[in-house]
């Protein structure tokens, strides 16, 4: 949609933020513990928050960078709340989806993973098509 050199610019950013991120002890684990009740806490938040800035000011600057984007505000508001929605619902909801999976029966699990994995196989097989 934007672009090769726009795709460079943002990736050599993101790896940037995240080594800088990941060096002041923000990890996806941060907080993390199985639980039967999704939760989020007050840390995860603010690290969402974080993050959903970052996207904004790398999409900002890649804008600024590449001159392809028509509207570079609208763009970056939408990439960095995007991002912000997706990782704070991921943070949120994986607590209970990993006490699940562990809680899982031992044959229960294997039949997921075994079907998983076939599953591209399968579509294939019956020529799905899923674009």
């Amino acid at each position: 949609m934007v672009g090769f050199e726009f795709a460079i610019a943002f990736a050599t950013l993101n790896t940037i933020g995240q080594i800088v991120a990941y060096s002041h002890g923000m990890r996806p684990r941060m907080d993390h513990t199985g639980s039967r009740h999704p939760r989020l806490t007050r840390r995860q938040f603010w690290a969402t928050v974080e993050r959903a800035i970052g996207f904004i000011v790398a999409s900002l600057i890649c804008s600024a960078l590449v001159h392809r984007v028509d509207h570079p505000w609208s763009f970056a508001v939408r990439v960095g709340l995007v991002t912000g929605i997706v990782t704070g619902v991921g943070q949120t909801i994986n607590p209970y989806i990993e006490y699940f999976a562990d809680n899982l029966p031992e044959r229960s699990l294997i039949l997921c993973g075994f079907t998983l994995q076939s599953l591209q196989y399968w579509l294939a097989l019956l020529d799905v098509r899923v674009t």
